[in-house]
C-alpha cells in the first residue's frame, strides 16, 4: 500500500517564503516612492503658491514691472543676492525700491520654502504689461531618477516648463510656469 504524504515539503516552504519577500520588497518599493512623490506633490504647492504671491506683487507695482525692476533670474544654484539696507519704508517707497524689497523678501521665502528654490520673471519682448514666472527647485536624485553617475532622467523631469537658464544647469530643476497680464 502506497504511503500518502500529508503536509508541505521543505522545498514548497521555500518557494512560498520566496515569493512572499518579493511581495514585501515591492510593496517596500512602492512605500518609500510614495513617500518621496508627496513631498514633490507639496513642492509643486508651495510654488504654486508663490507664483500667485509673486504674481500679486507684480500686479500692485506695473510701473516697475514696465521699467523691468522686477526682472529677476536666481538659479537654484546661486547664492541669494546681497540686499543694501535699509529697503523702503512706506510711504516714502519709490516703485523701483519697493520692486527691490518685494524682490529680496521674495527670494529668501522661495529658499525657506523650496529645497534649492529659485526664481525667474521675465518680460516677452517689447510687453510692459505681461510677465512670464517660473518658480524653480530641486527634487532629491530618488525621484529625479538619477543613478549614481547622475545620466538616467525620468521623461517627467525633462517635460516641465523651464526657462532656457534653467535647462542650461548641470542638474536641470523642477519649475512651475505661470503667466501674468496686468
Amino acid at each position: 500500500m502506497p504511503h500518502r504524504q500529508s503536509g508541505a515539503t521543505l522545498l514548497e516552504v521555500l518557494v512560498s517564503v520566496l515569493l512572499m519577500s518579493f511581495g514585501v520588497l515591492a510593496l517596500a518599493g512602492m512605500q518609500a516612492y510614495a513617500v518621496v512623490a508627496q513631498k514633490n506633490a507639496a513642492n509643486r504647492a508651495s510654488a504654486g503658491a508663490l507664483a500667485a504671491e509673486l504674481a500679486e506683487l507684480v500686479r500692485l507695482n506695473p510701473l516697475a514691472l514696465a521699467q523691468g525692476n522686477y526682472d529677476v533670474a536666481l538659479m537654484p544654484t546661486a547664492s541669494l543676492p546681497i540686499v543694501p539696507a535699509p529697503l523702503c519704508n512706506f510711504p516714502g517707497c519709490t516703485p523701483e525700491s519697493l520692486a527691490a524689497r518685494d524682490l529680496a523678501s521674495f527670494q529668501s521665502r522661495v529658499r525657506a520654502l523650496l529645497p534649492r528654490g529659485g526664481v525667474e520673471l521675465a518680460r516677452p519682448p517689447e510687453s510692459k504689461a505681461q510677465a512670464d514666472i517660473w518658480i524653480l527647485w530641486e527634487e532629491p536624485a530618488m525621484f529625479a531618477g538619477q543613478q549614481a553617475d547622475g545620466t538616467a532622467r525620468l521623461a517627467e523631469l525633462q517635460s516641465d516648463n523651464c526657462p532656457a537658464n534653467a535647462k542650461k544647469q548641470p542638474s536641470p530643476p523642477r519649475c512651475f510656469y505661470m503667466a501674468v497680464q496686468l
